[in-house]
């Protein structure tokens, strides 16, 4: 495609192609202000999108026009490059719609994308008639992507809320790591975890163990004690993974007790917070980090994932500067059991096996429906595999793992002996109690006078309720704005009343 640039009668640039013109053959700037004077938003967008503005006349007047809004251009052509400058941001479309959508949800994210105001230089249709169709296509895929997400915040961010404020309430003892530069290994519940059990057994003493909720069953039931279990899943069923019935007598038998760290937003058993030494991990987001500070609870930094795997690879690395060693990290749905056994929500399961619902139905359900969340997990540790494969490695007893996690190498338990013989251990990963904690009646007393001084803190409410606080951001109506206002505030009200209900 070439585009043919003259002078317009005013001395500006214009272009045209196949004698249709982008911008106005007299005054492309005029051209561009009534373009803008034109725009009609019902509702105050945080950002402005404008398809294939071409030389980017409208820039100005968007700017004097949407004065808090960010400025995007999706280009169909590179031709116009030498003006990408005025905008905030340029994203090309190169014929694949479904890259565009991506690129724009990750650009932008859902917030920005739900109170977004889209617009196309209409003269660029003309040209580009095809390729804007499938930009529209992108754009309602990434808002309903943006609308989906969102939703899914709104559903879980209160139950998120509680399980953190029931966990700074009850919890008793916390303790904290001290960086070394021992070896870890970090056990999670896939099927290859089972190649490594005797090994971990046999070398207990050689490394730091960390467990993933969902191994630390089948660890104990081989009398294998980690040193740290590390769970961040805020549904209810995790709390089955760290309180199965047989975890307590398993746990007086070897005359041993764990850390337990957990996020601030996992969902953990309140007879674990108020008897057991927690770790408190916070997450650099949400607002669980301003009440554990405020409350005078210490914690370690944590960074969320998709999956606690995500999560316990990069805190190991916090706290060694040694190697870390991935078993069970399969990534990959298995025939039968998907976990090693036991694992304490396959136990659950099997009390409702019968004649009618076999045990094969249930092998065959979560082979297939465990396919795409794995896949996206596998794609996670694929994508940072460069950033881990210095120190992180893949360890079982030459199981034949399914799929490669990109650069992070895998190894068996011959090369695990090599490298931590030619290693030499200087500083151990250490445990550090911390200071008593502040009486619980006292503690839950300032909770709640933090929680009503959050109520007035915009970060605090996008955290909690994003819709809601989303929909008052956009609304340009003082009257429904208002509206809005006080459904927000019934909602803090009524969260308020459930949480000293629980607690």
């Amino acid at each position: 495609m070439s585009f043919e640039f003259s002078t317009a009668k005013n001395g500006a640039e214009t272009c045209s192609y196949n004698g249709k013109f982008l911008h106005s053959k007299y005054n492309p700037q005029n051209e561009g202000e009534k373009f803008v004077t034109n725009l009609v938003a019902d509702f105050s967008p945080s950002c402005i999108i404008i398809i294939e503005p071409a030389l980017s006349y409208c820039v100005p007047f968007l700017r004097k026009k949407f004065k808090d809004a960010s400025l995007y251009a999706i280009r169909c052509t590179r031709d116009f490059s030498k003006t990408d400058a005025f905008w905030d941001k340029v994203l090309y479309f190169d014929s694949d719609k479904d890259k565009l959508s991506n690129d724009l949800f990750y650009s932008l994210g859902e917030e920005t994308l739900f109170s977004a105001a889209f617009f196309e230089w209409t003269p660029s249709r003309g040209v580009f008639t095809e390729e804007t169709a499938e930009i529209w296509q992108a754009i309602k895929s990434a808002v309903l992507k943006a609308r989906d997400v969102l939703g899914t915040r709104s559903h879980f961010a209160k139950r998120w809320f509680k399980n953190s404020f029931i966990f700074a309430a009850n919890i008793a003892k916390t303790e904290q790591l001290s960086v070394g530069d021992s070896p870890v290994i970090i056990a999670a519940s896939g099927r290859s975890l089972e190649t490594s059990l005797p090994y971990l057994q046999a070398q207990r003493n050689k490394f730091f163990l960390i467990a993933v909720s969902s191994a630390y069953s089948a660890l104990l039931r081989h009398g294998i004690i980690p040193d740290l279990v590390i769970s961040t899943d805020g549904g209810y069923w995790a709390k089955r993974h760290i309180a199965f019935p047989a975890s307590d007598k398993m746990l007086k038998e070897a005359n041993a007790r764990p850390l337990f760290a957990f996020s601030s937003e996992a969902a953990v058993p309140r007879k674990i917070l108020e008897t057991q030494r927690i770790l408190p991990l916070c997450y650099d987001d949400g607002s669980s980090r301003d009440f554990f500070q405020s409350a005078g609870i210490s914690f370690m930094n944590a960074r969320r994932n998709g999956t606690v795997s995500g999560t316990a690879a990069e805190f190991a690395l916090t706290i060694t500067t040694g190697p870390v060693f991935f078993c069970g990290l399969d990534q990959a749905p298995a025939k039968g059991f998907q976990h090693t056994q036991p694992n304490a929500l396959d136990m659950d399961a099997e009390t409702t096996f019968n004649r009618i619902k076999p045990k094969e139905s249930k092998f065959a359900m979560s082979q297939f429906s465990s396919a795409g969340s794995l896949e996206i997990y596998r794609n996670w540790f694929i994508t940072r595999s460069e950033y881990f494969s210095a120190r992180l490695f893949r360890l079982s007893d030459n199981f034949r793992f399914s799929f490669g996690l990109g650069k992070i190498r895998d190894i068996n338990w011959q090369d695990f002996s090599s490298m931590i013989k030619s290693y030499q251990q200087k500083q151990t990963i250490g445990f550090i109690k911390k200071s008593s904690l502040q009486e619980k009646s006292a503690r839950i007393k300032k909770l709640f006078e933090i929680l009503e001084a959050s109520f007035e803190k915009p970060a605090f409410l996008n955290d909690l309720f994003p819709t809601d606080f989303l929909m008052l951001k956009r609304e340009k109506s003082e009257e429904k704005a208002l509206q809005l206002k006080q459904v927000l505030e019934e909602k803090c009200r009524l969260l308020e009343k459930e949480l000293k209900d629980l607690i």
